[in-house]
Protein backbone atom coordinates (compact mmCIF):
# COMPACT_ATOMS: atom_id res chain seq x y z
CA UNK A 1 0.00 0.00 0.00
CA UNK A 2 1.39 3.59 -1.13
CA UNK A 3 2.37 5.68 1.79
CA UNK A 4 0.18 9.27 1.86
CA UNK A 5 2.51 12.11 0.47
CA UNK A 6 3.45 14.59 3.18
CA UNK A 7 3.05 18.32 3.04
CA UNK A 8 4.64 21.34 5.36
CA UNK A 9 6.34 20.06 8.48
CA UNK A 10 6.72 16.24 9.31
CA UNK A 11 4.83 14.88 11.93
CA UNK A 12 6.53 11.41 12.19
CA UNK A 13 6.10 10.57 15.88
CA UNK A 14 4.97 7.72 16.90
CA UNK A 15 5.25 6.15 12.92
CA UNK A 16 7.29 2.94 12.45
CA UNK A 17 10.76 3.96 10.34
CA UNK A 18 9.55 2.90 7.40
CA UNK A 19 7.09 5.37 7.28
CA UNK A 20 9.41 8.14 8.37
CA UNK A 21 11.61 6.97 6.04
CA UNK A 22 8.75 7.45 3.28
CA UNK A 23 8.04 11.07 4.40
CA UNK A 24 11.62 12.11 4.19
CA UNK A 25 11.41 10.55 0.69
CA UNK A 26 9.42 14.11 -0.46
CA UNK A 27 12.01 16.37 1.43
CA UNK A 28 15.24 14.58 0.53
CA UNK A 29 16.96 15.34 -2.82
CA UNK A 30 20.19 14.72 -4.70
CA UNK A 31 22.06 17.72 -5.62
CA UNK A 32 23.08 17.64 -9.19
CA UNK A 33 24.82 20.40 -10.89
CA UNK A 34 24.54 21.59 -14.50
CA UNK A 35 27.06 23.70 -16.13
CA UNK A 36 27.81 24.87 -19.76
CA UNK A 37 30.08 22.34 -21.44
CA UNK A 38 31.22 22.08 -24.97
CA UNK A 39 28.86 20.01 -26.80
CA UNK A 40 26.01 20.99 -24.11
CA UNK A 41 25.35 20.95 -20.39
CA UNK A 42 26.78 18.38 -17.84
CA UNK A 43 25.60 16.92 -14.96
CA UNK A 44 27.06 15.55 -11.55
CA UNK A 45 25.35 14.68 -8.74
CA UNK A 46 27.49 16.50 -5.63
CA UNK A 47 25.73 15.42 -2.58
CA UNK A 48 22.80 15.10 -0.54
CA UNK A 49 20.41 17.70 1.08
CA UNK A 50 17.19 18.67 2.60
CA UNK A 51 14.78 21.25 2.97
CA UNK A 52 14.08 22.78 6.54
CA UNK A 53 11.08 25.04 5.18
CA UNK A 54 9.23 25.29 2.25
CA UNK A 55 12.15 27.24 0.72
CA UNK A 56 14.93 26.59 2.36
CA UNK A 57 17.27 23.77 1.61
CA UNK A 58 20.60 22.98 3.60
CA UNK A 59 23.49 21.13 2.58
CA UNK A 60 26.85 21.09 3.31
CA UNK A 61 29.57 23.59 1.81
CA UNK A 62 31.45 21.17 0.46
CA UNK A 63 29.10 19.65 -1.35
CA UNK A 64 28.27 22.83 -3.13
CA UNK A 65 31.37 24.85 -3.18
CA UNK A 66 34.22 21.60 -2.57
CA UNK A 67 37.75 23.48 -3.65
CA UNK A 68 38.56 20.73 -5.88
CA UNK A 69 35.38 21.51 -8.24
CA UNK A 70 33.85 24.94 -6.66
CA UNK A 71 30.95 26.69 -8.14
CA UNK A 72 31.28 28.80 -10.96
CA UNK A 73 28.81 31.41 -12.29
CA UNK A 74 26.85 30.09 -14.92
CA UNK A 75 26.31 27.00 -12.93
CA UNK A 76 22.46 25.74 -12.53
CA UNK A 77 20.93 23.49 -10.32
CA UNK A 78 18.51 20.58 -10.04
CA UNK A 79 17.45 18.94 -6.34
CA UNK A 80 15.92 16.25 -7.10
CA UNK A 81 14.17 13.08 -5.33
CA UNK A 82 13.19 9.88 -6.58
CA UNK A 83 9.74 9.47 -5.11
CA UNK A 84 8.50 5.56 -6.93
CA UNK A 85 11.43 4.44 -8.88
CA UNK A 86 10.65 5.90 -12.14
CA UNK A 87 9.37 9.28 -11.39
CA UNK A 88 10.36 12.18 -9.51
CA UNK A 89 10.18 15.90 -8.13
CA UNK A 90 12.70 18.24 -9.48
CA UNK A 91 13.66 22.27 -8.30
CA UNK A 92 15.18 23.96 -10.31
CA UNK A 93 17.71 26.63 -9.63
CA UNK A 94 18.94 28.53 -12.32
CA UNK A 95 21.50 30.95 -12.51
CA UNK A 96 21.96 30.96 -8.42
CA UNK A 97 23.65 34.06 -7.10
CA UNK A 98 26.12 33.41 -3.88
CA UNK A 99 24.29 35.63 -1.01
CA UNK A 100 21.39 35.36 -2.94
CA UNK A 101 19.78 31.59 -3.84
CA UNK A 102 23.69 30.36 -2.71
CA UNK A 103 24.32 31.38 0.92
CA UNK A 104 28.15 29.64 2.15
CA UNK A 105 29.67 29.36 5.60
CA UNK A 106 32.75 27.13 5.32
CA UNK A 107 33.32 27.35 8.87
CA UNK A 108 30.26 25.62 10.04
CA UNK A 109 30.68 23.50 6.72
CA UNK A 110 27.32 24.62 5.67
CA UNK A 111 25.35 25.65 2.67
CA UNK A 112 21.67 27.22 2.54
CA UNK A 113 20.05 27.24 -0.59
CA UNK A 114 16.75 29.67 -1.67
CA UNK A 115 14.85 27.53 -4.15
CA UNK A 116 12.22 29.27 -5.97
CA UNK A 117 8.88 28.48 -6.99
CA UNK A 118 8.10 25.57 -4.30
CA UNK A 119 4.24 24.72 -3.78
CA UNK A 120 3.25 25.86 -0.66
CA UNK A 121 2.49 22.36 0.92
CA UNK A 122 6.20 21.50 -0.03
CA UNK A 123 7.06 19.11 2.77
CA UNK A 124 10.27 19.84 5.16
CA UNK A 125 11.63 18.26 8.19
CA UNK A 126 11.15 19.03 11.90
CA UNK A 127 14.09 20.27 13.36
CA UNK A 128 15.68 19.04 16.96
CA UNK A 129 18.20 20.87 19.04
CA UNK A 130 18.19 19.04 21.94
CA UNK A 131 21.19 16.58 23.42
CA UNK A 132 21.93 13.55 21.82
CA UNK A 133 23.21 10.31 23.78
CA UNK A 134 25.26 7.51 22.96
CA UNK A 135 22.71 4.63 21.91
CA UNK A 136 20.25 6.65 21.07
CA UNK A 137 18.81 5.27 17.79
CA UNK A 138 19.24 6.98 14.79
CA UNK A 139 18.55 6.79 10.89
CA UNK A 140 19.83 8.46 8.03
CA UNK A 141 18.64 9.07 4.35
CA UNK A 142 19.97 9.97 1.27
CA UNK A 143 21.79 9.16 -2.36
CA UNK A 144 24.97 7.82 -1.53
CA UNK A 145 27.07 6.87 -4.73
CA UNK A 146 25.07 8.02 -7.06
CA UNK A 147 24.91 7.39 -10.90
CA UNK A 148 23.55 9.98 -13.34
CA UNK A 149 21.96 8.52 -16.56
CA UNK A 150 19.96 10.56 -18.91
CA UNK A 151 17.55 9.78 -21.82
CA UNK A 152 16.98 11.66 -25.02
CA UNK A 153 17.55 14.55 -22.60
CA UNK A 154 15.69 13.15 -19.39
CA UNK A 155 16.86 12.41 -16.25
CA UNK A 156 15.95 8.40 -15.54
CA UNK A 157 15.11 8.78 -12.00
CA UNK A 158 15.85 4.79 -10.85
CA UNK A 159 19.67 5.56 -11.50
CA UNK A 160 19.00 7.77 -8.53
CA UNK A 161 18.86 4.87 -5.53
CA UNK A 162 17.26 6.71 -2.49
CA UNK A 163 19.10 4.84 0.71
CA UNK A 164 18.23 4.10 4.30
CA UNK A 165 19.74 3.02 7.20
CA UNK A 166 19.60 2.75 11.11
CA UNK A 167 21.84 2.53 13.89
CA UNK A 168 22.98 3.80 17.02
CA UNK A 169 25.09 6.89 18.15
CA UNK A 170 28.76 5.36 18.76
CA UNK A 171 30.06 8.79 20.41
CA UNK A 172 29.35 12.60 20.50
CA UNK A 173 32.48 15.06 21.33
CA UNK A 174 33.34 18.06 20.25
CA UNK A 175 36.93 18.58 18.50
CA UNK A 176 38.37 21.04 15.87
CA UNK A 177 38.68 20.00 12.37
CA UNK A 178 40.31 22.09 9.94
CA UNK A 179 38.31 25.12 9.23
CA UNK A 180 35.30 23.82 11.91
CA UNK A 181 36.77 25.00 15.27
CA UNK A 182 34.72 23.17 18.49
CA UNK A 183 32.44 21.77 15.63
CA UNK A 184 30.21 18.91 18.28
CA UNK A 185 30.53 15.57 16.11
CA UNK A 186 27.62 12.65 16.50
CA UNK A 187 29.86 9.00 15.73
CA UNK A 188 27.71 6.42 14.49
CA UNK A 189 28.77 2.91 13.34
CA UNK A 190 27.74 2.26 9.83
CA UNK A 191 29.57 3.77 6.76
CA UNK A 192 28.76 7.07 5.51
CA UNK A 193 29.78 7.06 1.58
CA UNK A 194 30.21 9.67 -0.93
CA UNK A 195 27.26 11.04 -2.16
CA UNK A 196 25.63 10.85 1.68
CA UNK A 197 27.55 14.43 2.34
CA UNK A 198 24.58 16.94 3.47
CA UNK A 199 21.93 14.02 4.26
CA UNK A 200 20.11 14.21 7.42
CA UNK A 201 20.45 12.21 10.48
CA UNK A 202 17.70 11.93 12.43
CA UNK A 203 15.84 10.49 15.70
CA UNK A 204 14.41 6.91 15.16
CA UNK A 205 12.18 7.45 17.44
CA UNK A 206 10.91 11.13 17.20
CA UNK A 207 12.09 11.40 13.32
CA UNK A 208 13.06 14.88 14.15
CA UNK A 209 17.00 15.77 12.39
CA UNK A 210 19.55 15.77 14.96
CA UNK A 211 22.41 16.84 12.23
CA UNK A 212 23.58 16.48 8.62
CA UNK A 213 25.98 14.37 7.83
CA UNK A 214 30.01 15.28 7.38
CA UNK A 215 31.64 11.96 6.00
CA UNK A 216 34.16 9.63 7.59
CA UNK A 217 37.39 9.38 9.46
CA UNK A 218 39.59 6.34 9.41
CA UNK A 219 42.07 5.79 12.42
CA UNK A 220 44.70 3.36 11.72
CA UNK A 221 45.23 0.66 13.48
CA UNK A 222 47.69 -1.67 12.33
CA UNK A 223 50.33 -1.89 9.21
CA UNK A 224 52.56 -4.46 8.12
CA UNK A 225 54.01 -6.06 5.36
CA UNK A 226 51.74 -9.14 4.34
CA UNK A 227 52.81 -12.25 2.07
CA UNK A 228 49.82 -13.15 -1.47
CA UNK A 229 49.74 -16.17 -0.78
CA UNK A 230 46.25 -17.51 -2.51
CA UNK A 231 47.29 -16.20 -6.07
CA UNK A 232 49.62 -19.48 -7.77
CA UNK A 233 51.83 -17.67 -10.13
CA UNK A 234 52.12 -13.60 -9.71
CA UNK A 235 52.36 -11.83 -13.17
CA UNK A 236 56.08 -11.08 -14.09
CA UNK A 237 57.69 -8.40 -12.28
CA UNK A 238 54.84 -7.82 -9.73
CA UNK A 239 55.65 -8.84 -6.40
CA UNK A 240 53.65 -11.25 -3.19
CA UNK A 241 54.46 -8.36 -0.71
CA UNK A 242 51.82 -5.10 0.20
CA UNK A 243 51.53 -3.35 2.67
CA UNK A 244 48.69 -4.64 5.03
CA UNK A 245 46.47 -1.89 6.94
CA UNK A 246 43.56 -2.20 9.58
CA UNK A 247 42.19 0.48 10.14
CA UNK A 248 38.74 1.76 12.21
CA UNK A 249 36.07 3.99 10.26
CA UNK A 250 34.10 6.15 11.96
CA UNK A 251 31.35 7.99 10.22
CA UNK A 252 30.47 11.55 11.49
CA UNK A 253 27.53 13.91 11.26
CA UNK A 254 27.36 17.28 12.59
CA UNK A 255 25.17 18.00 15.29
CA UNK A 256 22.50 20.65 14.84
CA UNK A 257 22.59 23.04 17.31
CA UNK A 258 26.04 23.68 15.70
CA UNK A 259 24.52 25.41 12.90
CA UNK A 260 21.16 26.63 14.74
CA UNK A 261 21.31 30.69 14.52
CA UNK A 262 22.59 30.21 10.95
CA UNK A 263 19.36 28.37 9.93
CA UNK A 264 16.86 30.50 12.77
CA UNK A 265 18.78 33.27 10.09
CA UNK A 266 16.98 32.06 7.42
CA UNK A 267 13.56 32.68 9.09
CA UNK A 268 13.41 28.98 10.23
CA UNK A 269 12.06 27.81 13.78
CA UNK A 270 11.16 24.40 15.31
Amino acid sequence: MALPIPAGRLKPKGKDFHEIVGDYRHIVCSVIRQRPMLGGMGGLALGTGFFVARDIFVTCDHVMNDPANPHQQGDSYSLVANLTGNSGKVHQIQNPQIGQEINLFPNLDLAVLRVPNTPNDQPYAPLEYGDVYEGQGIGVVGYPLPVLQVVNGNLVFNSLIYRAASGSVNARYNTNDGALQNVPYIEVNFLFVPGNSGGPVFSEKTGRVLGFVRGYRATKIREAIATATMIPQMPLGVSNQYVESLSAVYSIAVKLDFVRATIEGFGVTL
